[in-house]
């Protein structure tokens, strides 16, 4: 599947749209999702931008449930999590790192980029998505379970979980700051436009 496939029809317009529409979703219908677009999804990320095109993110399906029970322990014991339909557990591979022997994190930061191609595809394909991102890293235990579980390599780091699924809910838009606080013209703290 090229790049070309995959976008030949997205307009501009249709992905400021579906930027707009992205919710987080934390209750699902029973549904499937099926296997192909499962893929579309993955294959977003795989198009990510990274460090020195390092590429260190891994992604592992999870659909068991007994799996899904399992992750919610590094996630704060969150019970929404078991029931998405699909969790797509993000990792950072540090052996992958554009800096071996320097303590960067661009690993997990090129990881998390991805990560949110992710939930923009999925939200393209009009499935619900939820970023999992407080993992308890101070239970180390709970962390060492699921990286056992799942085969993760000890260098490699879970980075979040994004739960997919049918959306059983269609929440109201959060508020935002606006464009004038983040974004500036030239210097921190100057009008944009200005």
């Amino acid at each position: 599947m090229t790049r070309s496939e995959i976008f030949e029809s997205f307009r501009s317009e249709e992905f400021f749209q579906v930027v707009g529409n992205r919710r987080s979703i934390r209750r699902y219908k029973e549904i499937d999702i099926p296997q192909e677009d499962i893929a579309k999804i993955l294959e977003a990320a795989r198009l990510a931008p990274s460090t020195n095109n390092t590429q260190p993110w891994k992604y592992i399906v999870v659909k068991e449930q007994a799996t899904k029970d399992l992750l919610t322990l590094v996630a704060g014991n969150q019970r929404f999590i078991a029931d998405a339909n699909t969790i797509i557990v993000a990792i950072a591979d540090k052996q992958a790192s554009c800096c071996p022997g320097n303590p960067s994190q661009w690993h997990i930061l090129d990881t998390m980029i991805a990560t949110e191609h992710v939930v923009l595809a999925a939200t393209a394909l009009g499935y619900g998505s939820c970023w999992i991102a407080m993992l308890d890293s101070r239970n180390t235990e709970n962390v060492k379970e699921v990286k056992n579980a799942l085969r993760i390599p000890e260098a490699a780091s879970i980075v979040a979980l994004v739960l997919l699924g049918v959306p059983d809910e269609s929440p109201s838009p959060i508020s935002r700051k606006t464009l004038e606080e983040i974004a500036f013209h030239e210097a921190y703290g100057l009008a944009l436009g200005g």
